[in-house]
């Protein structure tokens, strides 16, 4: 990953984000190079460690009986599952709800780019818990947890990475939550888990956990820092860090999932330059959500009139969508010309503003109410782009 590729926000731990939103979304499956680098921590190079690294299966399940896994083994003994599915950075858009709302938020300022869409492959997880005696039956797996920790580095709150998932969750027939071992058809690289990570299609990426080298079953959600205390989308009369610890808000918040549905505008082409009246405008962008998107739809009026885009890329349930389409936006020449003086010579520009929403097949459509929380995690307002024209 070289540094020109991505726009580095942080260096220890490496925090970094492709700087482009139309190069990124010019490829529908992200090459490495314009895949965002998110960590709590230092990262690993545990190549010269492959041959002895181990995953340690345990739980307070009946039935269950501790299993330590080398990956090695791992790999030769389960069947190869391969899966497309977006992974996204529960802050993408942090620097947009700060800009939004006038209101800081606490936490790196990421654009729009922390979103990766890869090919996955590795072994399934229910597959592997179902090897360490996990029951199959959804009645008994209701209220028990998949607790995920790294051990191989300390991160910058806890002395590792950890986070949790319901297990009724990661046993889903359909759900293809792994143990993924190769990204984009080659071997995991360090910044993104060599050489295991956990991949849930359909959930935040803090919950994907890089170098995993412990996984429990419990009937409590994972103690760690990242779970109990981050990632939650706190209520907005938590104006401080220290109200949310006094009151207990960290407590009373859930810790995000599932994916929201969002979508995001990554550039804007006039089609119309000539026409000085009415401009037709080209639109890009990107779409995600836990479940496939159904429609996107922009607006060059503010969002009193909509327009239906095209999809023009989806994979299997777990992608990214992108979407393309056209809207006209009729320019009050006249005003335009007063504001500027009444020139009339062609230099006299304007703004437009279009803006997104998107739905998707469970029903859930876009929250564009833009609401602040402090982490500024979670944000979904509207997607929004700008031309001059």
């Amino acid at each position: 990953m070289g540094k020109t590729d991505l726009r580095v926000l942080g260096k220890a731990p490496l925090n970094a984000e492709p700087p482009c939103l139309v190069e990124l979304t010019r490829h529908p499956i992200t090459p490495l190079h314009l895949a965002y680098a998110r960590n709590h921590s230092v990262i690993k190079d545990l190549a010269s460690e492959f041959d002895s690294y181990t995953v340690k299966i345990d739980g307070e399940m009946e039935g269950m009986e501790e299993k330590v896994l080398n990956v090695k083994d791992m790999i030769a003994s389960f069947p190869r599952k391969a899966v497309v599915a977006v992974l996204i950075c529960a802050g993408n858009r942090r620097a947009k709800m700060q800009e939004t709302t006038g209101k800081e938020v606490r936490g790196i300022k990421w654009s729009e780019g922390t979103i990766a869409n890869a090919r996955w492959a590795g072994v399934l997880l229910r597959d592997i818990l179902i090897s360490a005696g996990v029951s199959e039956q959804e009645d008994d797996q209701k209220g028990f947890h998949v607790c995920f920790a790294s051990n191989v580095a300390p991160c910058e709150d806890d002395k590792c990475y950890g986070g949790s998932i319901p297990l009724e969750e990661i046993m889903a027939k359909d759900g293809d939550a792994m143990l993924a071992y190769e990204m984009n058809d080659e071997p995991l690289t360090p910044d993104h888990g060599f050489p295991l990570r956990v991949v849930v299609p359909g959930y935040f990426g803090m919950r994907w956990v890089k170098w995993v080298d412990h996984i429990t079953i419990s009937r409590e959600e994972s103690p760690n820092f990242y779970q109990q205390r981050d990632y939650k989308m706190l209520p907005e009369c938590v104006t401080s860090p220290e109200k949310a610890i006094n009151e207990d808000w960290w407590g009373r918040t859930p810790a995000m999932q599932r994916l929201n549905c969002n979508s995001v505008v990554a550039h804007i082409q006039c089609l119309t330059p000539a026409c000085p009246d009415q401009k037709t405008l080209k639109v890009k962008g990107y779409a995600y959500s836990h479940s496939p998107i159904s429609r996107v739809e922009i607006s060059g009026d503010g969002g009193e009139t909509w327009h239906e885009v095209r999809i023009t890329y989806q994979e299997g349930s777990w992608s990214w969508s992108l979407w393309e389409g056209e809207v006209v936006v009729d320019i009050d020449v006249d005003a335009l010309e007063l504001a500027n003086h009444g020139r009339k010579n062609g230099r006299a520009k304007t703004k437009i503003t279009v803006i997104s929403r998107a739905f998707d097949q469970s029903g859930s459509a876009q929250d564009t109410d833009c609401r602040w929380n402090l982490r500024g995690v979670g944000f979904c307002g509207v997607g929004v782009g700008s031309v001059e024209v």
